[in-house]
């Protein structure tokens, strides 16, 4: 008799256990980055931005031409001894390379500033924020954690839900 006792007064602890056993936090990843740009991927900002970027490498490679056609009438200039040309052509090598250091650095710098305000616009971060609370919902995960966080030193590829969370995404955007 005491040992069914023993048996159900054990029974009832392994039952009760997990009742009052402390629930661990689990927490999930997400690449932002990585989940706007296959987001964006086949939208018409992104299209837009795309051409942008093809069109500024057009424009840079004619600049970089010209320079190269410079450089080509000036080495003829040295060539024939006529230095006063030489002299003209440099000056123009010169203002042209400038130019196109200048140009390249201003036009890359409007093209990171488009880029960074199609990835944080207020329609796609609702979209994200909604993906990921069903995502963790779902999943069961309490906590999520941009992975460009500064003070995330390593996580496992397990807790990654960036795929998960792009897959949301795609799929209530059709």
């Amino acid at each position: 008799m005491k040992n069914r006792y023993a048996f159900f007064i054990v029974l009832g602890l392994c039952v009760l256990a997990p009742a009052f056993a402390e629930q661990l936090t689990t927490v999930g990843i997400v690449d932002v980055a990585k989940v706007s740009t296959a987001f964006f991927r086949d939208s018409q900002a992104v299209r837009e931005l795309e051409d942008l970027t093809v069109r500024l490498q057009s424009e840079l490679d004619g600049i970089t031409a010209e320079i190269n056609r410079l450089k080509d009438r000036k080495l003829q200039a040295e060539n024939s001894g006529d230095q006063a040309q030489a002299l003209k052509l440099d000056e123009e090598i010169y203002n042209r390379t400038n130019y196109l250091r200048d140009y390249f650095r201003v036009k890359n710098t409007q093209l990171q500033e488009r880029r960074i305000r199609l990835a944080e616009s207020s329609a796609f971060l609702a979209q994200l924020q909604q993906a990921i609370a069903f995502i963790a919902e779902d999943q069961g995960y309490n906590v999520i954690i941009k992975s460009s966080d500064p003070n995330l030193l390593w996580w496992s590829r397990q807790v990654d839900i960036t795929e998960l969370v792009i897959a949301r995404l795609l799929q209530s955007s059709r």
